[in-house]
């Protein structure tokens, strides 16, 4: 019995030094203008910063490490097992969705599920304006949506699949793609028949990117984004010019 012990004492620390000694995969974010050069690790460890990029991945082990920017001011920062973003040019972040899988299945919970229900409520707010993200290019979005999305965001405690996150000098990774990654044409993922979460045989991924190039592709893509400033929603300032536009329209008639 004492020998037995032993041997999964043993096992433990081996599997526990083991797995101290795994390298961790974090994305380096930095401004290609003013940051490019190299970022030295640990006094030893040079990873090139290109000109020609926003971010690198580069592998370190999990634990406490001293960083140093060309002749900047070298920091301490600890990299977390999970890995994440060490954000040297104080970004701002978020996070999109993709879904993968078929929309067509049986309901065996009789729950009232909306088809698309992260889908349709995807938003965010950065800077007081709120980019939403528009299922159908030819929708219209009302102020009474919007408001309707942020309610039901804080009713569910986090309903929407775009998240933000503020500037941190290190963010710990809760995404599946990071920013050198793009999402892939397919996934091949088995899901639990037991789980609500999947009741519409969907799987959603999540990538992080920096909320600049978010914004830019927001404001490019109208097709796929509403953006509006958040006060003029909450006032309901396109809803009542719409009104006026109506009310004006009709009188023309009568």
């Amino acid at each position: 019995m004492k020998l037995k012990s032993t041997f999964l004492l043993f096992i433990f620390i081996f599997l526990l030094v083991s797995c101290s000694k795994i390298k961790t995969r974090i994305d380096v974010s930095y401004d290609p203008q003013t940051q490019k050069g190299n970022l030295l690790v640990d006094g030893k460890l040079p990873f090139k910063l290109s000109a020609d990029s926003t971010s690198v991945s580069i592998l370190i082990y999990p634990g406490n490490h001293k960083f140093k920017l060309n002749n900047g001011k070298e920091f301490t920062q600890n990299i977390p097992q999970e890995g994440g973003i060490l954000n040297l040019n104080n970004d701002s972040f978020v996070t999109v969705i993709q879904s993968y899988g078929s929309k067509e299945t049986d309901n065996p919970y009789g729950i009232n599920v909306n088809e698309d229900l992260r889908v349709n409520q995807d938003f965010v707010i950065i800077d007081s304006m709120i980019y939403y993200y528009k299922k159908d290019s030819v929708q219209t979005v009302t102020d009474a949506d919007l408001q309707s999305a942020i309610n039901l965001d804080k009713k569910l405690g986090g309903a929407s699949g775009i998240r933000y996150y503020e500037p941190k000098k290190f963010i710990t990774k809760d995404w599946d793609y990071g920013l050198d990654e793009d999402f892939p044409e397919s996934i091949t993922e088995k899901t639990s028949s037991t789980s609500a979460s999947y009741i519409l045989n969907r799987t959603y991924k999540n990538k992080v990117m920096q909320s600049s190039l978010f914004k830019l592709y927001a404001l490019m893509s109208p097709e796929y984004f509403e953006v509006r400033n958040i006060k003029d929603v909450m006032l309901n300032k396109l809803d009542k010019q719409e009104d006026n536009k109506k009310e004006t329209k009709q009188m023309k008639f009568e």
